[in-house]
């Protein structure tokens, strides 16, 4: 795990910037574009502040370097050079996943008949066992899913990176609860 403060400071420094980049004063933006560029500004900011060393952070980069609308406010955000790196990053990231998603077909193939067997044997008796590993499982599972480049992760390289994550996610909130307490400040002293 990385240094709080010095994440927090790097990932603030990278917000504040990328939202200026991002141009949210302008007039021509409606509330959903704002909101969309917010978002893109956060999520590019947290993972440049962490690094390239975090699985996570290349494939949040380049899930957003994937859809064509974020194409403009990425360049903005991150600059022409790196823009291109991630998205070539992105190129290579979806040809791994395909390949996964074909490897993980022909398993589940296989791995039906084997529940299948297995709950014949479970039914006859000791299905405990059973029933916690495939319920561990399932929630590795889902937390694939939710981690971003989690389904190339496996055991204990999947929860290290989850709770990095996690982490990152818990100071992206606070920051940003922050930033919202600051402008509700500064209104309020503007009406006031």
């Amino acid at each position: 795990m990385h240094a709080p403060r010095k994440f927090k400071k790097a990932f603030m420094e990278r917000l504040l910037l990328s939202l200026q980049v991002a141009g949210l004063t302008s007039k021509s933006m409606g509330l959903r574009e704002r909101r969309d560029a917010v978002r893109l500004s956060s999520d590019v900011a947290m993972a440049s502040a962490r690094g390239r060393a975090a699985p996570w952070a290349r494939a949040l980069v380049a899930r957003h370097a994937a859809e064509r609308r974020n194409e403009p406010l990425l360049r903005r955000i991150m600059g022409g050079d790196v823009y291109e790196r991630a998205v070539s990053s992105a190129g290579a990231a979806v040809a791994r996943s395909r390949r996964i998603v074909r490897r993980s077909q022909r398993v589940a193939c296989s791995s039906r008949r084997k529940r299948r067997s297995l709950a014949m044997a479970a039914a006859s008796g000791g299905g405990g066992a059973l029933a916690a590993r495939r319920m561990v499982k399932g929630r590795l599972r889902l937390l694939r899913r939710l981690v971003p480049g989690g389904e190339a992760l496996r055991g204990f390289s999947l929860l290290s990176e989850t709770l990095d994550y996690v982490v990152c996610l818990k100071t992206q909130v606070e920051l940003m609860h922050s930033l919202c307490k600051g402008s509700q400040q500064k209104l309020h002293l503007q009406l006031g």
